[in-house]
């Protein structure tokens, strides 16, 4: 067997394994949110401000991986819902922080027992374990790609 075929190698059979359970993970947080009135990006979005007391918008945007424009987007949605507040710096006008509002502090409060409990019900049947070292050769293969990348500034 030729080790880069195609349909049988590794690299490539990683990849459409990884992509579908990509979109299945996607769709189902994206149902599990939906009953809360949220978008997957919503709820990163609050989580970030959650675990902060404010941020710059530019900040939020690296961190939850969405570009200025989709923050600005997110942050006005939510802003509508009555969950975060945008203010302009008083020391230097070019930036802008997010944080929650005492709403958006009662409905994280409200709503992170019942997503923990949800997670917990969707692996309650798979071997942690598994999952744990599935997640640490993610993550050591994560930073493998990005020194590769680094390294020779794309990957080859």
């Amino acid at each position: 067997m030729n080790p880069m075929d195609i349909h049988k190698a590794a690299p490539f059979r990683f990849f459409v394994v990884f992509n579908k359970l990509n979109k299945t993970l996607q769709q189902v947080l994206k149902d599990h949110f939906a009953a809360y009135q949220l978008t997957p990006t919503e709820f990163a979005v609050l989580d970030a401000l959650a675990t902060h007391d404010k941020l710059p918008i530019q900040e939020i945007g690296a961190i939850v991986l969405i570009t200025s424009g989709a923050i600005t987007h997110v942050l006005r949605s939510l802003e509508k819902k009555g969950l975060v507040l945008r203010k302009q710096s008083s020391a230097d006008k070019r930036i802008y922080y997010a944080q929650l509002t005492e709403e958006g502090k009662a409905f994280w409060e409200r709503f992170v027992p019942h997503h923990q409990a949800y997670v917990r019900q969707l692996f309650k049947d798979y071997d942690l374990q598994a999952l744990d070292a599935l997640t640490d050769q993610l993550k050591a293969l994560g930073l493998f790609l990005l020194a590769k990348h680094q390294a020779k500034g794309e990957i080859t």
